[in-house]
C-alpha cells in the first residue's frame, strides 16, 4: 500500500514523541494543539524527498507534465501552468507542425527587436514576460491563427501538502526516511541535529531506491 504524506506525518511525531503509539495516529493533517509540529513535520518530509533525490541523482518521479496555450486573437500574453517551474522549449502545434521556439536572447531582446511591439502574424518565438511570468509572442495572432493549440512539456513543483499525497518511492524506501525526516524535524522544532543519523539515514533510502548494495570494502580488485 502506497504511504501518503499523511503516513509520513504520523510517523515522524511518533519518532520525535508528539504522538505515543498507534491509538493517537492523526487522521488529517489540521490539529490545532499540535499544528506547528504538524506544518513542521510537513515541511521536513518534502526537504528530506529533495534530499534524497538530489543525493541520488536521479529523476524525481513526476517532475515532467504537459499543458497547452490556445492562440487568441490579437493576444501576445498567455497564462502558463501555475506549478510550472521551468518551460521545456520547444512549444508544438501538433495538428499543424509548427513550432514556437524560445526567442534568441529572451524577452528583453525580443522588445528591442520590436520596440513599437507591433507585429501580427504567425508567432514564431516567444518568451517568458519577467515582469509577469507569462508567456509572450513575437507576434500577435492573426484571425487564421485563431485557436491553433500550442503543447509544451514543463518541469513542476513537487511539494507535498494535501494528506492524501502519495511519497514517490516504496515502503522500503519510506522506512529508511523516517529517521532522515525526524533529524529535519528536530532542527527546526528543537534547534537539534544528529548529522551522522541523517547521512545514514539519506544513504541507505538512496541505496534501497537505486537499488545499490553497500561495498563491504574499497580496495581495488
Amino acid at each position: 500500500m502506497a504511504k501518503t504524506l499523511l503516513n509520513a506525518t504520523n510517523e515522524i511525531l511518533k519518532k520525535v514523541g508528539i504522538i505515543a503509539g498507534d491509538a493517537g495516529l492523526l487522521t488529517t493533517l489540521t490539529d490545532s494543539a499540535r499544528q506547528v509540529s504538524i506544518d513542521q513535520a510537513v515541511q521536513a518530509v518534502n526537504e528530506g524527498i529533495d534530499e534524497l533525490y538530489t543525493t541520488t541523482e536521479i529523476a524525481h518521479p513526476n517532475e515532467q507534465a504537459e499543458s497547452t496555450i490556445v492562440l487568441v486573437l490579437a493576444t501576445r500574453a498567455y497564462t502558463l501552468a501555475s506549478d510550472m517551474i521551468q518551460l521545456r522549449w520547444p512549444m508544438v502545434d501538433k495538428t499543424n507542425t509548427q513550432f514556437l521556439r524560445e526567442f534568441p536572447g529572451g524577452y528583453n531582446r525580443m522588445l528591442l527587436e520590436d520596440p513599437e511591439q507591433d507585429d501580427t502574424g504567425q508567432p514564431h518565438f516567444a518568451a517568458i514576460r519577467p515582469t509577469d511570468g507569462k508567456l509572450y509572442l513575437d507576434r500577435a495572432p492573426l484571425a487564421e491563427d485563431v485557436g491553433k493549440t500550442y503543447t509544451y512539456q514543463y518541469d513542476k513543483t513537487l511539494e507535498l501538502t494535501i494528506a492524501a499525497s502519495t511519497v514517490p518511492f516504496n515502503d522500503t524506501v519510506f522506512r529508511a526516511m523516517v529517521p532522515a525526516w525526524a533529524e529535519l524535524w528536530a532542527r527546526k522544532r528543537r534547534g537539534e541535529f544528529d548529522e551522522a543519523i541523517f547521512k545514514m539515514s539519506i544513504g541507505r533510502a538512496s541505496r534501497l531506491l537505486t537499488q545499490k548494495q553497500m561495498r563491504s570494502h574499497y580496495n581495488p580488485r
